[in-house]
């Protein structure tokens, strides 16, 4: 950056009185000689290295000083007030820094928009008096007030302050305290000052007002608008008038201004504010058809309802003369009453047939009709009422149920929709113990889990807790439907964990999900037993299987050995991924139903509340006849009795979405998820292990790094896909990590989210779009062999697109650079081994713009190099970070002992 230069000016008197403006250059601490030619040199001389402005500014200064004589010697100086002002004005524009020198002192002059002099203003009654501030030493300074003009710039300056282009109104109050210490306003010019040299100066000046101003001026002070309900010859009349502040006038009020009586406050009258309110109310009632004068009850009906509303909302004030008419404010919320019976060994549950409203006895029958009639108003004793729409739906639907009928009584699964759904309250100790339950389920210090739990729940987890033993204890089952990365499995455990009774709990559900329970049941209840009952030599658990906590088995094994399950009374049978028993015509479905439980829980992430359909067989799992017959549910749904169902399964269905419980979840989530392999899978990787460690170990030098490097990658394809082997390729070898994927990857599309896979194997992709093809997934890709413009247009379309997508990505052609925010969805089929990379890679979803949170899917297959070195990456990182890329890695200084372990 350039050096400035700076300016000193001093303002001089010479022997006639005449003012001169004296400057002092200094660039780069040294004086420059301002005679014109020495000054024209200097600039010259300096062309390159002076900054523009101060070049420009120079050139005019050089225009503006004349030679003149001040004490018998001639100096250059500025002579003139309008060329004083011209020098101002360039001084501002460019920014040049000035200093004041008075005094053999240098003081930095500062530019304000405010004149560093400051007014007091008092009142005296009816008076206002005006003073000026050290009004003495202002007038004894002549360099207290140096006023400069040139065409329309104005500039004053006041010791070393410089104010700029004050109002000439300003200017002229401010010159009659050259002859006066006070000025004095009367009532009348008090209102003149304030209007015009007040309101317009009032930021250019430091004013010390003790005053108050309203006693002088009218204010503006908005009206509230008025409706004033009346009677006469037995219609109902609205009146309008104008509320300023405590003053009430009507439309035909004559004076222009009102005074408060209260205050002496004096408010112009707002005739146009008025004339809008006046056209507001007038519009209104052309808008709904409604006569000025209103007598039938469907016209009063529709007045309260429609227009008061609408009134209220825009702050009008609303009176009632008749208190029949009266319109209470506060909207009335219904409570019911439920009751309970016994008969023989079962509870039942009705509804009373009335309730009260502000000590009013009402019949449900009558008010659903009198809600009805008077468009959701109750007209009780004290006026018309309104009942809140939440309590119309409630009565609409005990309507619907037949609560309201004499007689009707609903069993304790009945009854607990509509406890969830209306206000109620019970009558005797069982209802009230039963409605306290369930209103209290969400109050997380209810049940906790039990003290050897090793994990801590969130909030929304404690609430399916207190659901799941709520349940229990009623002797019903439920479905936990949770959205997926919320947990449900952990729910599980610690409600697993309380249970009582004796026996043991048995989890069901897909192979690939088994060994993921293993690891949580080790995880958050390490004091439990926990038997996985799978394989071929799972008949060697068969003498301790009763005795176990856990046992975890899959949908296969248990349709195989259904017979002897049959035998075993569980404390609760879960069932994971329970989509798969939707179908009641399937064996495994027909096989879990005739499990013997007390509690029974289907767990999926499916969101069923869009499936009904779907929904009847897991209820025929978890409660029996609640929903009646399969025939009797599809009837119902085609009746358009869905609603009806709707609220029937809401309480015994727990589904939380990520949108929900936003606040209870990090930014992002990451879930590593374990399959095992295949078992052609395992002997194929046994095999590569075996050839590889041979060939290593009868090697040396460069022929055994080639040889450990090549029997990593090699194990690694197997882990992904045998199929990406290079002696493999065409043979139809099953893959159990593909499997999940594919599992994975249609039940989010399902759901109707958009998913990016990453993968290290172009190979894969290949695998991954045939199967894409075949079942019709909206799919897109990016490789190396995509050119820059299509790769563009292809993320385009895939962030642009309505619905469900999957778009897979190689690591090298779209680990970085793009964005991908439409996507909420990760999976990480292959480990990158580098966390950094990896991290990468996910940021192209969760980066800036994402609207959602993200879950992240990490694939690892269980018992493989995959799991080794996930557990190395920590300890070794930069290992780990020469591991993920096989063809770049020549150049690299490997530890190849460290890798030799991993294979060892």
């Amino acid at each position: 950056m350039k050096e400035r230069i700076s300016f000193g000016i001093e303002f001089l008197f010479d022997s006639a009185d005449r003012l001169l403006l004296r400057l002092q250059a200094t660039w780069k601490d040294e004086e420059i000689n301002l005679s014109l030619s020495t000054f024209l040199t200097f600039l010259s001389e300096n062309e390159n290295e002076l900054a523009e402005p101060d070049a420009e500014f120079s050139y005019t200064l050089g225009k503006l000083l004349k030679k003149v004589s001040y004490n018998n010697e001639i100096i250059r100086a500025v002579t003139t007030d309008a060329e004083m002002a011209i020098f101002l004005k360039r001084a501002r524009h460019y920014k040049i820094s000035l200093y004041w020198n008075c005094n053999r002192t240098h003081m930095p002059i500062t530019w304000s928009e405010v004149i560093p002099l400051t007014l007091h203003v008092n009142q005296n009654r009816d008076q206002l008096n005006c003073e000026l501030a050290d009004r003495q030493a202002w007038l004894n300074n002549p360099l207290a007030w140096l006023i400069f003009r040139a065409e329309k710039d104005l500039y004053i300056f006041s010791n070393g302050h410089i104010t700029y282009n004050p109002s000439s109104q300003l200017l002229d109050f401010l010159d009659q305290f050259l002859d006066k210490e006070k000025i004095i306003f009367n009532s009348q010019q008090a209102v003149s000052f304030i209007n015009n040299t007040y309101k317009h100066n009032k930021d250019r000046i430091n004013w010390q007002i003790k005053a108050d101003f309203a006693d002088f001026v009218p204010v503006d002070d908005p009206p509230f608008p008025m409706l004033t309900i009346t009677e006469k010859d037995s219609c109902l009349i609205s009146l309008l008038s104008y509320k300023y502040r405590e003053e009430i006038i009507t439309p035909d009020f004559a004076a222009s201004v009102i005074t408060d009586t209260k205050t002496g406050r004096i408010m112009n009258r707002m005739k146009d504010l008025e004339d809008i309110y006046q056209q507001d109310i007038m519009d209104l009632f052309l808008e709904h058809n409604l006569p000025f004068m209103l007598r039938s009850p469907s016209d009063i009906a529709r007045f309260l309802d429609k227009l008061i509303p609408v009134l209220r909302e825009r702050d009008w004030i609303i009176h009632s003369d008749v208190p029949d008419y009266n319109i209470i404010d506060q909207p009335a919320e219904l409570e019911f009453n439920i009751k309970q019976i016994k008969e023989g060994t079962i509870d039942w549950f009705y509804f009373e047939p009335a309730c009260e409203i502000n000590g009013q006895t009402f019949q449900l029958q009558e008010l659903a009709r009198l809600m009805v009639q008077n468009q959701g108003y109750v007209k009780t004793k004290s006026g018309y009422l309104k009942v809140t729409e939440k309590s119309r739906e409630e009565i609409n639907m005990l309507t619907q149920f037949g609560a309201l009928k004499a007689g009707k009584k609903f069993g304790k699964a009945e009854i607990l929709p509509l406890i969830l759904e209306t206000k109620v309250k019970g009558t005797d100790v069982q209802s009230k113990d039963l409605v306290h339950r369930i209103q209290h389920m969400n109050t997380t210090a209810n049940i906790k889990p039990s003290s050897r739990f090793k994990g801590e729940l969130r909030d929304y987890q404690q609430f399916g807790l207190n659901w799941l033993n709520f349940l229990h204890s009623a002797g019903m089952g439920g479905v936990l439907a949770d959205d997926m990365g919320l947990g449900k499995t952990v729910q599980t455990i610690a409600f697993a964990d309380q249970l009582k009774a004796s026996g043991p709990c048995l989890v069901i559900g897909p192979t690939n999900v088994m060994y993921n329970w293993v690891k949580e049941i080790q995880k958050f209840a390490p004091h439990m037993n926990v038997i996985a009952y799978t394989g071929q030599d799972r008949f060697k658990h068969l003498e301790v299987l009763q005795e176990t906590d856990f046992i975890i088995s899959s949908f296969g094994v248990i349709k195989n050995d259904i017979d002897w399950f049959r035998s075993i009374s569980f404390k609760a049978i879960f069932i994971d991924e329970a989509q798969y028993i939707k179908n009641p015509a399937t064996q495994i479905s027909k096989a879990v139903k005739s499990l013997n439980s007390t509690f029974k829980l289907a767990m999926t992430g499916t969101p069923i509340e869009n499936h009904l359909q779907d929904l009847w067989n897991l209820f025929d799992f978890v409660m029996p006849d609640y929903l009646g017959t399969m025939r009797q549910f599809e009837l119902a749904l085609g009746g358009g009795s869905r609603d009806i169902l709707k609220t029937k399964i809401r309480p015994f269905v727990l589904r939380r979405e990520k949108k929900e419980v936003l606040l209870s979840l990090p930014e992002k989530t990451e879930i590593i998820m374990k399959c095992p392999m295949t078992e052609a899978q395992k002997c194929l990787y046994e095999t590569v292990l075996k050839a590889g460690r041979a060939g290593i170990k009868n090697s040396t030098g460069k022929n055994e790094r080639l040889n450990i490097l090549t029997t990593l990658l090699k194990l690694r394809q197997v882990c992904i896909h045998p199929a990406l082997l290079q002696e493999l390729r065409g043979q139809d070898i099953p893959s159990s990590k593909f499997e999940l994927a594919q599992e994975k990857i249609s039940e989010l599309l399902e759901e109707g989210h958009k998913i990016v896979l990453f993968t290290q194997f172009t190979n894969m992709l290949d695998i991954i779009e045939a199967w894409a093809k075949e079942t019709g997934i909206d799919l897109y890709r990016i490789d190396g062999s995509v050119s820059g413009k299509k790769r563009m247009d292809i993320i385009d379309s895939f962030q642009n697109s309505a619905g469900s997508g999957l778009f897979i990505i190689s690591l090298k052609a779209g680990g970085v650079g793009i964005n991908l925010t439409a996507a909420d969805y990760v999976i990480h089929l292959d480990p990158w081994w580098n966390p950094a990379i990896e991290s990468q890679a996910t940021d192209r979803v969760h980066r800036m713009g994402q609207k959602n949170k993200v879950i992240v899917y990490k694939l690892i297959t269980e018992g493989t190099i995959e799991e080794k070195i996930q557990e190395l990456q920590e300890q070794k990182r930069q290992l780990l970070a020469e591991i993920i890329d096989i063809d770049s890695l020549e150049d690299k200084k490997i530890d190849f002992s460290e890798l030799r372990k991993i294979l060892f």
